[in-house]
């Protein structure tokens, strides 16, 4: 037999939930699950437990079952005297690993019925977009608020910036969003701190372009987190990230932003901040190993020959980027 929805309201819920849990999952964890989907972390455990006549120990116990399986994570940290009753939807959110469900056309609706702050969303990405949004942008736009928890206030900022940089395709969307869930990103406050740090590495990008002759127009978002780690965790500027840029293609013939990541990683370590130092450094580096005294001549004793090198040492040196010195104090 088979049976049709005739509900007036309705919510997603994310296939892995059914394929990889109906099975296995109590009755109570699955109702845990269900109340904080349907409420978003807007209600507390506390009203759930009151009304299935069930104690509010055993509901975050429930709730445990999907933190444990990675379906949900702890959103905000709680003190460790805390006692578990205290713990409430607000400290839990649906993990950002879970694969988004792309709710329905109707699910859409009801949801745009229900919430004011979503139908002003919407109408501000048709006035920004200059068009209706259609299915596609209102289902994206709505993971980006219900499935990744990004609010209501902060997803425009993540349009206008789009539409800056020319990507208003809702992948891009749906990838920043993403990644500013994924880094607590929850406030107008660090969503412009965000943006500032894309717009800073536009800049660098069109400058490193100019110094080297890269020709990509924009950096890929893999080369953003290298850009965003590079300047905002080891305070490199342009200058240290070009002579990574040579130190790439000298030694590799290409360009490698995993080379060069590696490098910097290294001058990062060694406490190297100048091009100065780096050339000290490669330097002293390519003195000491000519110092070295050649290996003599080995029989290898098994095949009977002679050979004047060490292949294993030789192979090794080719794939292994040089960890500088620098000058320690």
């Amino acid at each position: 037999m088979k049976y049709t929805q005739n509900l007036p309201a309705s919510f997603a819920v994310p296939c892995d939930i059914t394929d990889a849990h109906l099975k296995l999952a109590r009755e109570l964890e699955l109702k845990v699950l269900l109340w904080l989907l349907r409420h978003n972390g807007t209600r507390e455990l506390s009203e759930l437990a009151a009304w299935l006549g069930k104690s509010e120990e055993m509901l975050v116990e429930a709730a445990q079952y999907w933190v444990n399986k990675g379906v949900l994570k702890i959103a905000e940290p709680v003190e460790a005297a805390t006692a578990a009753s205290a713990l409430s939807t607000k400290h839990l959110a649906l993990s950002t690993n879970l694969p988004p469900a792309r709710p329905t056309q109707q699910q859409i609706l009801t949801r745009t019925h229900e919430d004011d702050n979503l139908r002003a969303l919407f109408a501000e990405a048709d006035k920004l977009l200059g068009r209706t949004l259609g299915y596609d942008g209102q289902c994206t736009l709505l993971m980006l608020h219900d499935h990744y928890g990004l609010p209501c206030e902060v997803i425009p900022m993540l349009l206008h910036y789009a539409k800056q940089v020319g990507k208003t395709n809702t992948a891009y969307w749906q990838a920043v969003g993403k990644d500013w869930a994924q880094r607590g990103i929850a406030t107008l406050e660090q969503a412009a701190e965000q943006i500032e740090q894309l717009k800073a590495n536009f800049d660098l990008w069109n400058a490193l372009k100019a110094r080297t002759g890269i020709a990509a127009p924009r950096p890929t978002d893999k080369q953003h987190a290298m850009l965003r780690k590079w300047t905002s965790d080891w305070k490199f500027g342009l200058d240290m990230i070009a002579a990574a840029y040579d130190e790439a293609a000298e030694r590799t013939g290409k360009v490698s932003f995993s080379y060069m990541n590696k490098v910097l990683e290294n001058w990062h370590a060694a406490g190297i901040t100048t091009v100065e130092q780096a050339a000290a450094a490669q330097a002293k580096f390519t003195q000491e190993r000519k110092a070295k005294p050649k290996q003599s001549k080995q029989t290898m004793q098994s095949g009977g020959f002679a050979t004047s090198y060490d292949m294993n040492a030789f192979v090794q040196s080719t794939l292994e980027v040089p960890v500088w010195e620098g000058n320690k104090q």
